[in-house]
């Protein structure tokens, strides 16, 4: 992958992008538990990066910055005479969010919503919005195209799953039976009756073969009734973006 954040050290860069990406790989699979969401790790990597930026000597990545250094350095960019005033003002309001997310955030319900689920539409949004934010400031590319490349990382991520009422469905209209299967499985162990319900096979021994067909490719596996995925379906998941909106 080309160099986007030119002024920031590389492997802070790296490690920023693959942690943006692993929140949206988790947020597109329904997994919205907020550890599992790695919200603080992405904030870990931004308060390097604010290390770099006041030129103080850069935590190494698996080491623990203390509450206390947190807290100072945050400090310290809000109050930068030179910094970009999004990066001081906001973005710094943003990690103490994630920050807070991980170390304070229980499970919890509120109002009969599911507080991860809520959480998670947050996270994604907050990690966007930072990513962007860091493109534009230290890109280092003309308006133009940093405007473009932001648009982009801008557009709205919605999982490939979604429920109403606890009902699921699937985003996409463009999957054969046997890769909604996959979608579905890839989530949680099914039943027959759910899978074939949900979805766009409506002859039942056809999509009774294909599940059988599913089981011999080793894509999935029955037990107790329910289908599980296999590493072979995982891959299979993986080759053809099917959890990509």
């Amino acid at each position: 992958m080309s160099r986007i954040l030119g002024t920031i050290p590389e492997f802070l860069e790296n490690k920023l992008t693959d942690e943006f990406l692993e929140i949206k790989r988790l947020f597109q699979m329904n997994e919205f538990q907020p550890s599992q969401l790695n919200a603080g790790r992405l904030a870990e990597v931004v308060l390097r990066i604010f290390q770099d930026l006041l030129s103080e000597t850069i935590t190494p990545l698996g080491n623990q910055i203390s509450a206390r250094d947190k807290t100072r350095i945050l400090n310290s960019v809000e109050n930068h005479p030179t910094l970009d005033p999004h990066i001081r003002q906001k973005s710094t309001s943003i990690v103490r969010l994630l920050l807070d997310f991980r170390n304070n955030r229980d499970i919890a319900h509120l109002g009969g919503l599911n507080a991860n689920k809520i959480d998670a539409y947050f996270i994604m949004i907050s990690s966007n919005w930072i990513y962007a934010e860091f493109i534009r400031v230290y890109g280092n590319y003309p308006i133009e195209d940093a405007q473009i490349m932001i648009d982009k990382l801008g557009v709205p991520n919605y999982p490939v799953i979604f429920d109403i009422d606890g009902d699921e469905f699937i985003a996409r209209d463009n999957l054969k039976s046997w890769e909604e299967v996959l979608v579905f499985c890839s989530v949680r162990e099914r039943g027959f009756d759910f899978l074939y319900s949900k979805t766009k096979d409506s002859n039942k021994k056809r999509f009774s073969d294909t599940i059988s067909r599913m089981i011999k490719d080793r894509l999935i596996l029955i037990k107790d009734g329910k289908y599980y995925i296999m590493p072979k379906g995982i891959e299979k998941v993986k080759e053809r973006k099917l959890l990509e909106y």
